[in-house]
């Protein structure tokens, strides 16, 4: 009798695996939330205080392991090795035209330098000329840290799978809001830590994180049409966000004045919700989704979520 029970008796593992298919977006928010914001707690972000700080290290290894890894678990949950490797291409998927490079590296600092220029004359363009060697030495090392260490593992779990997963089941605008509102969440304690804000002060620090969710949703909306004009490469979209990071970072510091007071991330900002409301416009709001083109494991597992 103990022997044919303990037949009977489902394996922990499978037990979990059942539980992640059939709540696949709660599971992947609950793991992204969890391992996450622990990264953020003061004695490990002391012990992994190792990179500049705008690059923390104890960030990256948030973003990897709190929402790259889990959305890699759900899908396996999901899909099995089929899924997996779907994924994966899509996070390595390079082969799509140099036209899509060109725009996602150069579009948003080429924006950025051209608004800048009618704000504050000619000195951006001025600084370009002057000190173009530093683009090679200080912006693309930053951007390649930006997309190796932290914006490709991030759009793992927020784009290639909540926000494609979303535009699967309810279209491309509605799966940017639905995935804009965790997003956001998700960087509360970046908010709270860059405020140097308490839990005294947390409703400062979510008024602050609703002013960010709107600029974010205007990247959301773009990342989502570049995600579906790219074959839903992972790769390019993170490379967008990272050149956004870099372009208010150390593009912004180098060759923008005003860049102390925040201006470079304004006009980044404004540059990112003109291009998405025209996008939106032009496509008429399917930002170029075709849905006879998802991904081949898109729904082949019902669940709940």
């Amino acid at each position: 009798m103990s022997t044919s029970t303990a037949t009977q008796q489902p394996a922990p593992l499978s037990i979990i695996r059942r539980l992640l298919a059939r709540h696949p977006v709660a599971a992947f928010l609950v793991m992204a939330y969890t391992v996450s914001f622990a990264f953020t707690l003061t004695p490990i972000r002391a012990q992994l205080d190792i990179l500049p700080p705008e690059l923390p290290l104890w960030g990256s290894l948030g973003t990897i392991f709190g929402v790259a890894l889990p959305a890699f678990l759900v899908i396996a949950a999901m899909h099995g090795q089929a899924g997996v490797r779907d994924l994966a291409r899509r996070c390595l998927r390079w082969r799509i035209g140099a036209r899509w490079y060109l725009l996602t590296l150069l579009g948003l600092p080429t924006g950025v330098v051209v608004c800048a220029s009618v704000i504050f004359g000619l000195a951006p363009l001025n600084a370009l000329v002057d000190k173009w060697p530093l683009l090679f030495t200080v912006v693309a090392p930053e951007l390649l840290v930006r997309i190796v260490l932290f914006n490709l593992a991030e759009e793992i779990g927020w784009t290639g799978f909540s926000q494609a997963r979303l535009q699967d089941r309810h279209g491309p605008l509605k799966a940017c809001v639905i995935v804009e509102v965790p997003f956001a969440l998700w960087h509360l304690p970046d908010v709270m830590i860059e405020t140097g804000s308490g839990l005294a002060q947390l409703p400062l620090a979510l008024g602050l994180l609703g002013v960010l969710a709107i600029s974010q949703l205007f990247g959301r909306v773009v990342i989502m049409w570049l995600y579906n004009n790219t074959k839903h490469s992972v790769l390019l979209v993170g490379l967008f966000h990272a050149s956004f990071n870099t372009t208010t970072g150390a593009f912004g510091r180098t060759f923008i004045p005003g860049w102390s007071d925040g201006s470079v991330l304004l006009i980044a900002s404004g540059v990112v919700a003109v291009a998405a409301v025209l996008m939106v416009v032009l496509t008429r709001g399917r930002l170029s989704y075709k849905p006879n083109q998802v991904s081949q494991t898109a729904d082949a597992t019902p669940t709940k979520d």
